[in-house]
């Protein structure tokens, strides 16, 4: 028996220690070749994974602060299509057998492959120049995202969406890797720790973002 519980031990520390290095990998800024700005005059509009299942009425959001949020993304739109600016969708479905496994223990399967809710929330009504699927959170991860910004000469992002302290940051420390300028609209963005979003824009505006 106490050789069983031995291994039983063992596999569960391998467990939990493999389960935390698969969450810090997808949920790590990523770096690339520096893009040339001269080059990219044009700036987009990206709006992060506000989803049925991470921004719908069973994501755990205050719906009054969540509706504000869902209005300013809205202004945010129109008015890059004012000035002529695309906008981008972006959109994350978690595929990693492990993350899809715990989600499904505790999320109910919100977020995973094969979700019915991985559409964008249906309030926002979006029609995207692009729509682009990620798997982890840095929006620059997705290959298909990189394409369209270079066929389309874009530099700079104007970033809105959720969460704040995952995806929202992560792509903009990813996007300041390779050389983009990036604004973050915070009006447009969703935290459940705001607090901890605070300070990821404290040190987004410390490496040359504009939080305004």
């Amino acid at each position: 028996m106490t050789g069983f519980l031995l291994v039983l031990g063992g596999a569960v520390v391998l467990f939990v220690a493999y389960a935390a290095y698969t969450l810090r990998r997808v949920n790590t800024p990523t770096t690339g070749p520096p893009i040339d700005r001269a080059a990219r005059p044009e700036t987009a509009l990206v709006v992060i994974d506000v989803q049925e299942d991470f921004a719908g009425d069973k994501a755990g959001w205050d719906p009054a602060c969540r509706d504000a949020r869902l209005d300013a993304i809205r202004s945010a739109v129109a008015e890059a299509r004012e000035r002529g600016e695309p906008v981008l969708t972006v959109r994350h479905a978690f595929r990693h057998p492990l993350l899809r496994f715990v989600i499904r223990l505790v999320a109910g399967g919100r977020g995973i492959v094969g979700s019915k809710g991985l559409g964008l929330l249906p309030a926002l009504d979006i029609a995207a120049d692009a729509d682009v699927l990620k798997h982890e959170s840095d929006s620059l991860s997705a290959p298909a995202f990189e394409r369209w910004l270079a066929d389309n000469r874009v530099g700079a992002l104007v970033l809105v969406g959720l969460d704040g302290c995952h995806c929202v940051q992560n792509t903009a420390n990813g996007a300041l890797n390779r050389g983009y300028a990036v604004r973050i609209l915070p009006d447009g963005v969703l935290a459940h720790n705001e607090a901890g979003w605070q300070r990821h824009r404290e040190r987004l505006a410390a490496r040359g973002a504009v939080v305004a």
